[in-house]
């Protein structure tokens, strides 16, 4: 830089820049952010550090485009009246004072304010730092070089993208959390631009050799995962199976399909093409509720009568109609993942047009899996005539009551099907119906078998289920099918199997206008 009033005005305005971001940080309150309010799901310092990243990457293809315009009101205040060659010098000096700026906060940011600032030593370094970006009269200017963002830069911005738009919280959020912790952790945290298959392969390869429990085990929780690996091989532990590894696999395609879209990843993306074969047909892995484990499900205590409201197991002459007695019917008849029915209040019980429906949603903190789990399910009629709107209508007379009261959030994300989940192993072990994949989530499986053997097209099916189609008509242009089709198509599910009756009529109080 060769004029000095330039050079003297810029180290001037990076030392008084550099105190006031220096008190700013002091001066913050903790919680809130020092550079952007903090985001849904994500801290502070996070929401910060996600921020600076964007601000100095704009910066930067500011410099090398040459466009001034975020910081020409600064350059004339400084230096006005400058010629036009000069005018340029000063704010591109400017701009790499900014990014030198948000260099600086992000360190204290990730390290804290542990030593007073030297400012002679930064504002020294200044004039080196700032390269000559601008024509001379013999030489082209050379733009410094931008690699892009590192993995842990890209990611916050991702993620609440995906949580914004996709609908990832709970139980998916925490699996890709923990998917892009595991690949930095194996790979490294470097600019993505520099991620290639051969790093994928070498992730691939850590999951396969992990135990399938490696997570849950005390004796492992303090070792890097590539250690757990060494000290379990050969040891007869189960591994992760493929299925595990797929989701994994599918999370990271996810985020460089992502980056891919923005241009910071050039290429094939390095995490498509892997083989993830199992063992046997895939319709074969999960059991599905049916014959004679259905028929005796359905003819235990909790149905049929139990002695006690804590000794359901015991046969006696006492059938208790809460959510034990519910949440495995509406499973049934529905297909319904368990959450979506535990967490139903008074106002997703709807009627339009003389259809009773459940509206599943994610509104006031409710939890779906995603974009596609928020849909209306029209009640099986056998529902109805065991009387579950009279058990709503008692249950829960107003909108914002919660139709199953008994149960309590926990685990992990919070979940109110968690209490039910712990029951319903104890129940069928105490009953003699306990076996590994023929869970809750077996009555789903059901319900798709059902639907498809009577030839309900797989769009109606996907609808019903919250399943995401695969074509594209399916995924972006249908948005949702008529009510009506919906109740033909699940009255179709039909069970010889499920015997519980009930002879009392049902009410005609709760009708559509107070479920509206």
């Amino acid at each position: 830089m060769s004029d000095p009033n330039i050079k003297t005005a810029l180290r001037n305005y990076l030392q008084e820049a550099l105190q006031k971001l220096r008190t700013k940080h002091l001066t913050t309150s903790v919680g809130k952010g020092v550079h952007t309010d903090p985001w849904d799901g994500y801290t502070a310092v996070e929401a910060d550090l996600a921020a600076i990243d964007q601000q100095t990457r704009q910066m930067r293809r500011d410099i090398v485009r040459r466009d001034i315009r975020a910081v020409e009101s600064i350059a004339d205040r400084l230096l006005p009246g400058l010629e036009t060659p000069q005018r340029v010098e000063l704010a591109l000096g400017l701009l790499q004072a900014h990014v030198q700026l948000l260099g600086k906060s992000k360190e204290w940011l990730t390290n804290g304010l542990i030593e007073e600032i030297d400012l002679s030593e930064h504002t020294e370094q200044l004039g080196n730092a700032i390269p000559l970006l601008t024509k001379s009269s013999d030489q082209e200017a050379k733009p410094a070089t931008d690699s892009g963002p590192t993995f842990s830069e890209a990611l916050p911005p991702f993620i609440e993208l995906m949580t914004q738009e996709q609908g990832w919280r709970g139980q998916t959020l925490a699996q890709n959390r923990a998917t892009y912790r595991m690949f930095a952790e194996c790979c490294g945290d470097r600019p993505v631009s520099q991620y290639a298959r051969k790093d994928l392969t070498q992730f691939y390869d850590l999951l396969r050799g992990l135990p399938a429990l490696y997570s849950k085990s005390k004796e492992w929780s303090s070792l890097p995962l590539s250690e757990i690996v060494k000290r379990t091989k050969g040891t007869g532990h189960p591994r992760m199976t493929m299925k595990t590894v797929k989701r994994h696999f599918s999370a990271l395609g996810r985020l460089f399909a992502y980056l891919k879209r923005r241009g910071e990843y050039v290429g094939e993306n390095p995490a498509h093409g892997f083989e993830f074969p199992t063992k046997g047909r895939a319709r074969n892995k999960r059991q599905m509720w049916e014959g004679e484990k259905l028929q005796k499900l359905f003819a235990s205590p909790v149905w049929t009568g139990c002695l006690s409201e804590t000794r359901r197991s015991t046969a006696g002459s006492l059938i208790i109609k809460d959510e034990k007695y519910w949440l495995p019917i509406l499973g049934l008849f529905h297909g319904n993942r368990l959450e979506e029915f535990a967490q139903l209040v008074r106002s997703d019980v709807r009627c339009e047009g003389e259809i009773w429906f459940l509206d599943i949603n994610d509104d006031d903190g409710k939890q779906v899996k995603n974009e596609q789990s928020k849909r209306r399910v029209p009640i099986h009629p056998r529902v109805r005539e065991l009387g579950f709107l009279r058990y709503v209508e008692a249950t829960a007379p107003d909108p914002t009551d919660r139709i199953f009261p008994k149960l309590q959030p926990g685990g992990p994300d919070q979940k109110l099907g968690y209490t039910f989940t712990k029951w319903w192993s104890r129940y069928r072990k105490d009953i003699g119906l306990y076996e590994r994949g023929l869970d809750y989530h077996a009555f789903r499986g059901g319900v798709t078998t059902k639907l498809t053997a009577a030839h309900v097209i797989e769009d109606i099916r996907n609808e019903l289920l919250g399943h995401e189609g695969t074509s594209v008509d399916q995924r972006v242009y249908q948005k949702g099918l008529p009510l009506a089709v919906l109740a033909e198509a699940i009255a179709r599910v039909e069970w010889s199997e499920f015997a519980v009756s009930n002879s009392q009529p049902l009410s005609a109080a709760f009708t559509s206008a107070e479920a509206k």
